[in-house]
């Protein structure tokens, strides 16, 4: 009988494969779970709204009505110093929340309320400067599981980098960017487009939240209006 641990599933043979958001959404997920996290996200520094805003995010498993309460909860985490100066981070650094300023309890539930985030930088070789965020309810990690997390993230991001960031960076829509763009534009939701493309609802947010960045775009009717202009969706 073989007593070798089993290789993690995003430490696999699933990623030196992964050329789409769905299998970087898995391999996120799955390295986030192997951690004991519930939540990721995958997003660029922000100058302008840090340590990020919700255009920002490449890939997450929060659902996006959720996304600005992870932020705000994410910044009361780090503290308003860290979070500010996110941009300049170059080593991972971690904290627990409380209730968000500005969110009463007796209001909003709060599933992030009193979890774990750890903030991870991450660089592109251009110097492009990106972030993984990771939150559950668990223990606070400690250097070595720091270590192994940031080594992981690397080698995700460095793949992700390779097979979907470098085109995102040329400003071209992706042939499933412009599907979803064209059932964008005739009215269907994320979650009937996830049907009809078989994908999921998360992973359709997250090809809306590219070809919105790439069309410089403030939201899904200003990213239709402007692919119906240029001629991208008929």
């Amino acid at each position: 009988m073989n007593n070798a641990p089993a290789i993690p599933f995003h430490a696999g043979p699933e990623l030196s494969r992964a050329i789409n958001r769905t299998d970087f959404f898995r391999l996120l997920k799955a390295a986030a779970q192997h951690y004991n996290f519930e939540n990721f996200a995958l997003a660029r520094i922000s100058e302008a709204s840090a340590p990020f805003g919700e255009r920002d995010i490449v890939i997450t498993n929060v659902a996006e009505r959720r996304v600005g309460l992870f932020i705000t909860t994410l910044k009361e985490a780090l503290g308003t110093a860290r979070a500010k100066s996110a941009q300049f981070l170059a080593t991972p650094v971690h904290g627990r929340s409380a209730q968000p300023e500005g969110y009463s309890s007796d209001l909003v539930f709060n599933e992030f309320r009193s979890g774990v985030f750890l903030f991870i930088p991450l660089f592109t070789p251009e110097g492009r400067r990106y972030c993984l965020v990771l939150s559950g309810a668990r223990q606070e990690p400690d250097q070595s599981e720091i270590a192994d997390i940031l080594l992981d993230a690397m080698r995700i991001f460095d793949k992700l980098y390779e097979e979907i960031l470098t085109q995102e960076m040329s400003g071209r829509l992706t042939q499933r960017e412009s599907e979803i763009v064209k059932w964008t534009s005739e009215g269907k939701t994320s979650a009937e487009i996830a049907i009809i493309l078989g994908l999921s609802e998360h992973t359709v947010n997250s090809h809306i939240t590219a070809a919105a960045r790439k069309l410089d775009a403030v939201n899904r009717v200003h990213m239709v209006a402007i692919a119906l202009r240029n001629g991208l969706v008929s």
